[in-house]
């Protein structure tokens, strides 16, 4: 038994409420209003057809109304009993059309005629469109297949009020007296179309309701087919820009162009200016930018030496990289306690010293450790005090509080911790990395590491949606001009570890821009190294993969001290300042 979306928004969408053709539930079912709940009646299912849309930017769910069933359980995936080629559209109620019984004049009485001439619109200009006075009020009359369908009216006055007659078929204004040969030119509102024919533009529509009802596009569609081009000079206002976006969606990006004008529509441009100017910002409207398309001379070139990037602060790692350019991602492998993330807190510290703000995810400590273990690098040995303790008998090492407040006075508004406790699920972990590089300009992310983010799904799907997770982090990096490191344990091998034991896929490493292997060398290797007149080393960074320099399987050996986890290059010292010494 089939269920329609009326039945299916009291079981599912309640509370909500009715806006013409539109059920607007109180809270997105899928993105709950977002992470506070604090967005409500941001989406919407057509009371007919049942497509659904929320419109927060980071939910953007659209839906058919046989995904949503789906989603909801209501029925099975390709389920034989559901006839999914059946649509709600087809089987929808036509509206009852009743022809409006108004007896068109050819007269304007002198209060609407004087205020049309106000607005820039001469007495020629109307009458070719057969606009007249009504008891009053300027009457807007629309026609299709050369039948008067619908009449709108407007008292002739700023902010007058607008009516139209009851059960009136909704159409573009003027569209069948358009000529395919020109481009199709869409405004917001009938003084807009007079606007441009007053300007001499061709092809001047209006829609007939604003921009909430489009249905005007389902009524015209074959005539709207024939255009090969179309200009929408939306109002510059957010109703319009909703306008405008439906209208490119519905009518298609590769046809669609638009205007930018510094004025709220075009009626004011042509008062404020002259017919010239608007006949020009039609004539230079802009094409719709389709995602995915663009024209490579149009795109700025890439030079490794002047684009921006985040330095290691490790000399040898930054001549063989260049640095972590931003738009691109690193990750960073190796086995349990080889120190990775102690590495990576390092490069984080470095980035704040290069006036870069960071965000980090660890999923394996909790925010009081990950804030010691960051504090002890950022003090260095000779700013620690030992304490010794009295149950164990070990000896800790701590920062003084009057250090710690100098350094938090350094970094307070430039290292971010992402809350685990506000949930890892990987999106969540993107919204609020999105956050950061919006609201505090933050340059540097971590995510330490890829096996403590919760990835739903199924374990079948376990290692696809994992590198769903980096390609969705890339796409992230490039959006927000960021370079985003990603900690990615490997899987156990009895041999040397390769890119294609990167958490056992190795999709994680062919998008990555960067793939590291921190390797914690064992006694005897350090041994090796000696006889081999080779500089000390507690630790050694191997580059598998570099993407810009196609540099690999080089080495970049380095000293570790436990007290204050800080790395260095042999020979260079470790005692470096950080700029809350200063």
């Amino acid at each position: 038994m089939k269920i329609t979306p009326k039945e299916f928004a009291n079981k599912y969408l309640h509370p909500y409420r009715i806006r013409g053709e539109e059920i607007i539930p109180e809270r997105c079912p899928y993105c709950k209003g977002g992470e506070h709940g604090r967005d409500k009646h941001s989406s919407a299912m057509n009371i007919d057809d049942g497509v659904f849309n929320c419109k927060r930017g980071t939910c953007d769910t659209r839906k058919t109304f046989y995904q949503m069933l789906v989603d909801f359980k209501e029925v099975e995936p390709y389920d034989a009993h559901y006839n999914r080629q059946e649509s709600f559209r087809s089987r929808r109620k036509k509206r009852e059309y009743k022809p409006p019984k108004v007896k068109v004049e050819k007269t304007m009485d002198k209060k609407a005629g004087d205020y049309l001439k106000k607005r820039g619109i001469s007495e020629a200009t109307w009458k070719k469109r057969k606009v007249f006075s009504k008891d009053g009020a300027i009457a807007f009359p629309y026609y299709k297949d050369g039948e008067l369908v619908l009449v709108k009216y407007r008292e002739p006055k700023k902010k007058g009020k607008w009516w139209r007659e009851k059960g009136g078929k909704a159409v573009f204004w003027g569209l069948e007296n358009c000529d395919p040969e020109y481009p199709l030119v869409i405004t917001e509102g009938e003084f807009d179309a007079l606007a441009l024919d007053e300007a001499g533009v061709k092809n001047a529509v209006s829609v007939p309701s604003g921009a909430e009802d489009l249905n005007c596009i389902d009524e015209d569609w074959v005539l709207l087919e024939k255009f090969s081009k179309i200009i929408i000079w939306p109002d510059n206002d957010e109703p319009g820009k909703k306008m405008l976006k439906k209208l490119i969606t519905r009518l298609g990006e590769y046809r669609c162009y638009v205007v930018n004008s510094p004025f709220k529509d075009a009626n004011e441009h042509l008062y404020k200016h002259d017919a010239k100017d608007v006949q020009l910002v039609v004539e230079i409207a802009e094409e719709v930018p389709i995602q995915g398309l663009i024209r490579l001379a149009e795109v700025e070139s890439f030079d490794p030496h002047s684009a921006e990037k985040v330095r290691a602060g490790i000399p040898q790692l930054d001549q063989q990289i260049g640095g972590f350019f931003l738009g691109n991602i690193s990750v960073w492998t190796g086995e349990n306690g080889s120190g990775k993330s102690t590495l990576l807190g390092q490069l984080l510290l470095n980035a704040i010293q290069q006036g870069k703000a960071i965000t980090a995810y660890s999923g394996e400590l909790p925010a009081g450790l990950f804030r010691y273990w960051t504090e002890l690098q950022m003090a260095g040995e000779e700013n620690l005090i030992e304490k010794v303790d009295d149950f164990t008998g070990k000896t800790g090492y701590y920062v003084p509080q009057e250090i710690k407040d100098k350094m938090k006075a350094w970094y307070y508004d430039r290292f971010f911790l992402h809350d685990s406790f506000g949930g890892s699920k990987q999106e969540d972990i993107l919204k609020i990395f999105e956050y950061a590089a919006r609201r505090f300009n933050c340059k540097l992310f971590l995510v330490d590491n890829i096996m403590t983010t919760e990835l739903g799904g199924s374990e079948r799907d376990y290692y696809r949606l994992q590198s769903e997770f980096i390609g969705a982090c890339k796409d992230f990096s490039h959006k927000f001009d960021c370079h985003v490191h990603i900690v990615a344990h490997p899987r156990k091998t009895i041999r040397e570890i390769t890119k294609q034991d990167v958490a056992g896929s190795g999709d994680i490493t062919n998008r990555a821009d960067n793939v590291f292997l921190v390797k914690r060398l064992k006694p005897e290797e350090k041994e090796e190294r000696r006889r081999e007149g080779k500089p000390d080393a507690d630790t050694l960074v191997l580059g598998m993969k570099n993407r810009l320099y196609g540099v690999q399987d080089f080495q970049i050996p380095l000293q570790f001290n436990i007290k204050s986890k800080r790395f260095w290059y042999p020979g260079k010292g470790e005692n470096f300042k950080y700029d809350w010494e200063v």
